[in-house]
């Protein structure tokens, strides 16, 4: 019996791969088709590109020399922008450096005209006090002359001098 269950079993995995090697037969079949199907899409795409291909090609062909030509002067034009930019590097450094020399001389100059004008207002408020000063003085005396002169017109129009009475009734008044 081992030996009618071994040829079973032999039989069956005789017959699994027999199926295994027609599935895969049909699977081959329809590969076949549907590479065959993309060959002919291909080859319709390739007819009706090859048209354009050749456009393509007498295109660049005929403007190559053009294409040419626009790259040496783009090439040439890029070196100018190079150069120009370079300068205009060194000219705006150059700037630079003027505008600072500049506003260090204007900083300089406005310290110079701060301290002139500190010093004229100073001089101007000193000589408001001198000509206060000369102004006040000679009115000072001028007004004490008039005191001088008022109080002796009125110890004049008065008499001789002030009564006791009245000297003694403005002392206490004071204290």
């Amino acid at each position: 019996m081992a030996e009618d269950t071994f040829r079973n079993f032999v039989a069956g995995g005789v017959a699994i791969a027999t199926l295994c090697i027609v599935a895969m037969a049909i699977v081959a079949i329809f590969l076949y088709r549907a590479f065959a199907k993309l060959r002919e899409k291909v080859e319709r795409i390739a007819d009706k590109a090859e048209p354009v291909v050749d456009t393509v090609r007498s295109i660049v062909n005929e403007n190559a020399p053009k294409v040419n030509s626009i790259m040496t002067s783009a090439q040439s034009a890029a070196d100018h922008v190079r150069e120009i930019t370079s300068v205009a590097k060194d000219q705006a450094h150059h700037f630079g450096e003027v505008g600072r020399d500049i506003a260090d001389r204007a900083k300089v100059q406005v310290a110079r005209v701060d301290a002139a004008v500190d010093e004229t207002v100073e001089q101007v408020q000193n000589l408001g006090g001198n000509v206060k000063a000369a102004v006040r003085k000679p009115m000072n005396e001028v007004s004490g002359v008039v005191a001088g002169v008022r109080a002796a017109v009125s110890a004049y129009a008065q008499g001789r001098g002030p009564d006791i009475a009245r000297v003694a009734q403005d002392e206490e008044m004071f204290i």
